[in-house]
């Protein structure tokens, strides 16, 4: 090495690296990979209860690979969508941080949503045309519906479509898979209703006017409580019509039926945003644990 060479500074590259691999970190939230990641592992869990096993392992991975892609591009779509909102409210998220340019970022959404739709045409006609309505309904709130009086809509959709896509797919479709429609659709308007509730007021002020903004809080975690305990009520109801296996459902059913109890005990005691994402969680974890509880009865 030459006399003009200049040495490292200790540690300097150690930190340059490490400050480009959190940026790199903070700009994959883009695709919010939380939720992305939860779906991909429900759709495992619920792929296992309708294959009552392990099924084809190069049909599963593609249902797996099609979510991923799918709720990516939904997760980027959302921070795309929501680009000026988030330069005034929430500076942390990628888009309005500038890690990612609002361009790639819309391209980072149309060729996740290609790939989806690829991925989706090899799961044959049921199966393509129900992943289809899954992104079309996350995309769609995110471009308009979130903000007007219909954003229940998508959650109410797109919740039933999870497991009906699930067991068409595997082929493993039975006609007691109707009654998910009412079951998902009440368990969708619950969770969308209660998820916003923290929000509401910040939403509301940046012009956001949902459902659950028009409603106001304390209205919004009433309905949402009904809504959950009617989709409840029907999976009960169903029992003498419907040939449990009970030694599913009955779990699952007492454990939903605790987290509702938990979700409102929660916001009596402490009326505050701790306590509004708590019972928002319990409401998640009860839906989870019900959903599969009660598919794993009818169809096991």
């Amino acid at each position: 090495m030459g006399s003009d060479a200049i040495p490292l500074v200790p540690g300097v590259a150690g930190r340059t690296a490490r400050a480009r691999a959190g940026r790199a970190f903070r700009a994959a939230r883009v695709i919010h990979p939380f939720p992305t990641l939860l779906n991909v592992a429900a759709t495992l869990g619920l792929a296992l209860v309708a294959g009552r096993g392990v099924p084809d392992l190069a049909l599963l991975s593609r249902m797996l690979l099609l979510m991923l892609c799918a709720q990516s591009a939904i997760g980027v779509a959302n921070d795309y969508f929501d680009r000026d909102l988030d330069a005034r409210t929430k500076l942390w998220k990628p888009i309005a941080a500038g890690l990612v340019p609002a361009p790639v970022a819309a391209a980072l959404a149309l060729a996740l949503s290609a790939a989806s739709i690829a991925l989706a045409a090899t799961l044959g006609p049921s199966g393509f045309l129900l992943a289809l309505l899954g992104l079309a309904c996350g995309l769609a709130y995110d471009a308009r519906l979130k903000r007007t009086l219909f954003s229940a809509v998508p959650y109410m959709v797109a919740i039933p479509t999870l497991p009906l896509w699930v067991w068409a797919t595997l082929g493993q479709w039975r006609p007691v898979l109707w009654w998910l429609i009412p079951v998902g659709a009440l368990i969708g308007l619950a969770l969308h209703l209660q998820n916003t509730v923290a929000d509401i007021e910040g939403d509301a002020a940046s012009g956001i006017l949902g459902l659950p903004h028009r409603l106001g809080a304390r209205r919004s975690m009433r309905i949402g409580w009904v809504a959950f305990g009617l989709a409840l009520a029907i999976t009960v109801g169903l029992v003498p019509a419907v040939g449990y296996h009970l030694r599913w459902y009955l779990p699952a059913a007492v454990v939903a039926a605790a987290c509702l109890a938990a979700s409102i005990a929660a916001y009596a005691l402490r009326r505050d945003a701790a306590a509004l994402q708590l019972g928002f969680g319990l409401l998640g974890a009860g839906s989870a644990v019900l959903a599969t509880g009660w598919l794993a009865a009818v169809t096991g």
